[in-house]
C-alpha cells in the first residue's frame, strides 16, 4: 500500500514539474517566470524543451547553424556546410551538432579548436586560412512555401562571422 502511494505521489510530482516546464519554456521573461526559469532550466537544456518554438504555433527550423570558409593556398575558397552532411539517424548527430552550437554560442572557447580540426580534415585542400559563420535562419512563412520558395535558399539566412584565423603550422 505504500510503495502504490510512494509510485502515485512520484508521478503526480513529475506530472506537475512537466506542466509547469510546458507553461513557462513558452513564457516571455518576466520577474516571475526569470525565477521560475532558473530552477527549470536544467532540466528544459537536457530536453532542449527552450528552444525557440512558439505554445501553439511552433516555428520549425534549426535556428542556426554553422558554416566555414577554408581558403586554400591559391586563394580560391572552399564553402562547407558541416549540419548539412550529417545523417539524421547517426548516432553521433546530437553530439556533433552540439559540438557546432558550442562553437557559436562560445567561440572564444571552442573556434580555435574547430579551426584546427577543419584544418587537419580538409588538408588535401592545402588551407591557409579558415573563416567560421554562423548562418541565423530567418521567418520562413507559409506564403513563402506556396510560393514555390526553398526553406534553405540564402534569402532565409543571415551570415555571422565569428571567426577568421589562419591554419595552425
Amino acid at each position: 500500500m505504500l510503495r502504490q502511494r510512494l509510485t502515485y505521489i512520484a508521478m503526480s510530482l513529475f506530472v506537475t514539474w512537466q506542466t509547469l516546464v510546458i507553461v513557462v519554456a513558452p513564457a516571455p521573461s518576466s520577474y516571475l517566470s526569470d525565477a521560475i526559469r532558473t530552477v527549470l532550466q536544467p532540466y528544459m537544456t537536457l530536453l532542449r524543451l527552450d528552444s525557440q518554438w512558439d505554445f501553439f504555433a511552433p516555428n520549425v527550423g534549426e535556428g542556426s547553424r554553422l558554416r566555414y570558409i577554408i581558403e586554400d593556398q591559391n586563394g580560391v575558397r572552399h564553402t562547407f556546410d558541416p549540419a548539412r552532411q550529417l545523417s539524421w539517424f547517426h548516432p553521433k548527430y546530437f553530439w556533433v551538432r552540439g559540438w557546432y552550437y558550442a562553437i557559436m554560442d562560445d567561440p572564444d572557447l571552442y573556434a580555435d579548436a574547430a579551426i584546427a580540426r577543419f584544418c587537419k580534415e580538409h588538408a588535401a585542400l592545402h588551407p591557409v586560412a579558415i573563416t567560421l559563420i554562423e548562418m541565423q535562419e530567418e521567418r520562413f512563412t507559409r506564403e513563402d512555401d506556396l510560393a514555390g520558395k526553398d526553406r534553405n535558399d540564402p534569402q532565409f539566412f543571415t551570415a555571422k562571422t565569428i571567426k577568421h584565423a589562419p591554419c595552425p603550422e
